[in-house]
């Protein structure tokens, strides 16, 4: 079970010019349109989700997740307790860009976030296979599938 972790204030920055590979915390706000886009993408190519794009910028505004960007990539974060273990969970929730190559660099960097966050956990979701397999082939494990069956959709004697 998922209790919701309120994460620290994360500061808001510009960019530094030089760094060209590093993810900058976002405001939502000022970034919604382009953001919204890439939310939208997200949620036509995964119709089993169940938030809205609406949802994410509520989330953000509210303190509860964090748009981090790169470029015009961007990633949104949350962190949870595991209240079975009191562990820190930090969840990169939904990720998307255009031209990521240096994907790689990114994992660092969350990592990092989330130790300097006090987070025992980096997680992620997807029911993309390819980013599963590259998940595995790079330290990550696989702890769970979820395997949802709607039943409205039944009728009596259906399989």
């Amino acid at each position: 079970m998922r209790q919701q972790y309120k994460p620290h204030a994360f500061t808001l920055h510009e960019a530094d010019p030089r760094i060209q590979d590093t993810p900058v915390v976002a405001d939502i706000r000022k970034e919604w349109d382009w953001v919204k886009t890439g939310v939208g993408e997200i949620l036509l190519a995964q119709p089993q989700l169940t938030y809205r794009a609406e949802d994410v910028y509520a989330e953000c505004m509210s303190g509860n997740a964090t748009l981090f960007t790169l470029g015009k990539n961007f990633a949104v974060t949350t962190m949870y307790l595991d209240k079975f273990t009191d562990s820190k969970i930090f969840l990169v929730w939904l990720a998307w860009g255009r031209n990521m190559q240096n994907a790689h660099k990114l994992v660092t960097f969350f990592e990092q976030v989330a130790r300097d966050s006090g987070c025992a956990h980096v997680e992620c979701m997807s029911p993309i296979d390819r980013l599963g397999e590259y998940y595995l082939d790079n330290g990550w494990r696989l702890d769970t599938r979820v395997f949802r069956r709607d039943l409205e959709l039944r009728h009596a004697g259906e399989k």
